[in-house]
């Protein structure tokens, strides 16, 4: 085995895809051999996803759940290999200069004490309020006592951001990016930044699981993830849950005392959130080219060289609005991004280094991405594509670097609706709580 690195750390293998002198190597070093189901319910279930197999015509049945990871047949064997590893002790792991503010260093006590008592946490906080930097103190704690992180977000884009704020902070530890679209090859790292499909690979690999945008696709109501979050975890483990709207599953858990929280309704910089400036349009927003009075203010920024986001409700609306930009304003540098564009993440870093005004996106950047000194603007804020949630998520990308707290919010619309009125509401009523 050239390097057992690859498979080590809590990893779920087929034994159909790795030679035998690598199974007994695994098997050697603590990792146990099973079956590829099991039975749940009166159901059989693929010990890898925790799906159900449902009954296909003929003998070969296999599991079409995670099949994107490798086919599982019914008649497979699994093995997972061993987590009993150590890692090098350190007399310092936290090299950060940065300083809390009282509201982040009363979390992070929170935080803390659930990790002493090993109990699942929830840090429900404001788009912008800093829950990165309160996870770094927890993130020490569990180094210190030898133990594995993974910090998973539904979203690439976010995981790609994190990673290098991870690394600088923990620059002595060892630690790994790994996602569907990753070029590195996995191999066993102290600390994971991942996607949560990743964590269908695991089984009770991680003593401290922090999972990031917790209410955000796709990982919002879907059982399989979900599953996979609790089977990576290893028996003593603990779940940090960091969220600005989190799902109700999670809020219940919390009223029946399976879990503790921590509220932020500030930033970190002590400035409130941007609320939306709402604008009612009585024509499409493509109406004589651009609508004039949507004119009026893309007008503005281009003269100005603001920068700013454009929110779309989908590809083909972002698509046709792109042509009749380019119309008004050849000058106009900008990209447009979405869930199918196989350059987002080259494209959004472009915007990020200011080397375009303008970025134009579905709302694949509502949440995980920071810029600075930006407007947002939501076209066609009342499509039933943007709810509540979203319509926060998109507004939380302004203001939040200290030097630009004021960025602006607009709304653009139809048909001022339920969505949008709610959204404005929660945003004002979080603002009324800090200055009480």
């Amino acid at each position: 085995m050239n390097n057992i690195n690859e498979f080590l750390g809590g990893r779920i293998f087929n034994t159909a895809e790795i030679e035998p002198f690598e199974l007994n190597e695994l098997i050697g070093g603590g990792g146990e051999l099973t079956s590829a189901t099991l039975k749940k319910d009166g159901q059989v279930v693929c010990r890898r996803c925790l799906m159900g197999i449902d009954k296909l015509p003929g003998k070969f049945q296999y599991c079409r759940n995670c099949i994107n990871l490798g086919k599982i047949m019914i008649g497979d064997k699994l093995v997972i290999t061993s987590t009993n590893v150590k890692f090098p002790t350190q007399s310092r792991y936290l090299i950060w200069n940065g300083q809390l503010t009282v509201n982040q260093q009363n979390g992070v006590k929170e935080l803390l004490t659930a990790f002493y008592r090993r109990q699942n946490h929830l840090v429900w906080a404001v788009t912008g309020a800093g829950k990165t930097e309160m996870i770094f103190p927890l993130i020490e704690a569990a180094l210190m006592e030898g133990q594995r992180v993974a910090i998973c977000s539904p979203r690439v884009d976010v995981c790609i951001e994190l990673f290098p704020r991870i690394q600088k902070v923990f620059p002595t530890t060892s630690v790994g990016l790994f996602h569907g679209k990753s070029e590195e090859p996995y191999h066993l790292t102290q600390i994971m930044v991942a996607t949560v499909h990743q964590l269908i690979r695991f089984e009770k690999a991680f003593d401290v699981l922090i999972i990031d945008e917790v209410d955000s696709y796709p990982l919002a109501g879907n059982q399989m993830l979900h599953q996979a979050i609790q089977k990576a975890k290893k028996t003593d483990g603990m779940i940090v849950y960091l969220s600005a709207t989190p799902p109700r599953e999670i809020l219940q858990d919390v009223q029946d005392k399976k879990m503790t929280m921590t509220k932020l309704y500030q930033r970190f910089h002590g400035h409130p959130l941007p609320e939306p400036q709402c604008h009612l349009l009585f024509k499409e927003i493509e109406f004589m080219g651009i609508n004039p009075r949507l004119r009026l203010k893309l007008q503005k920024l281009v003269q100005t060289g603001g920068r700013f986001m454009l929110f779309f409700p989908s590809i083909s609306i972002m698509k046709s609005f792109a042509e009749k930009l380019n119309k008004l304003y050849p000058l106009l540098s900008y990209v447009d991004v979405s869930s199918k564009d196989k350059q987002r993440l080259e494209k959004v870093q472009l915007f990020r280094d200011k080397q375009v005004q303008a970025i134009l996106t579905t709302t694949i950047l509502e949440r995980g991405v920071t810029f600075k000194k930006i407007t947002v603007i939501v076209l066609n804020a009342d499509a039933k594509e943007f709810s509540k949630t979203s319509l926060i998520q998109i507004a939380g990308r302004a203001g939040r670097a200290k030097d630009s707290f004021d960025d602006e919010v607009h709304f653009y619309y139809r048909y001022y609706n339920q969505q949008i009125r709610s959204a404005c509401a929660e945003i004002h009523y979080l603002n009324q709580q800090v200055k009480r």
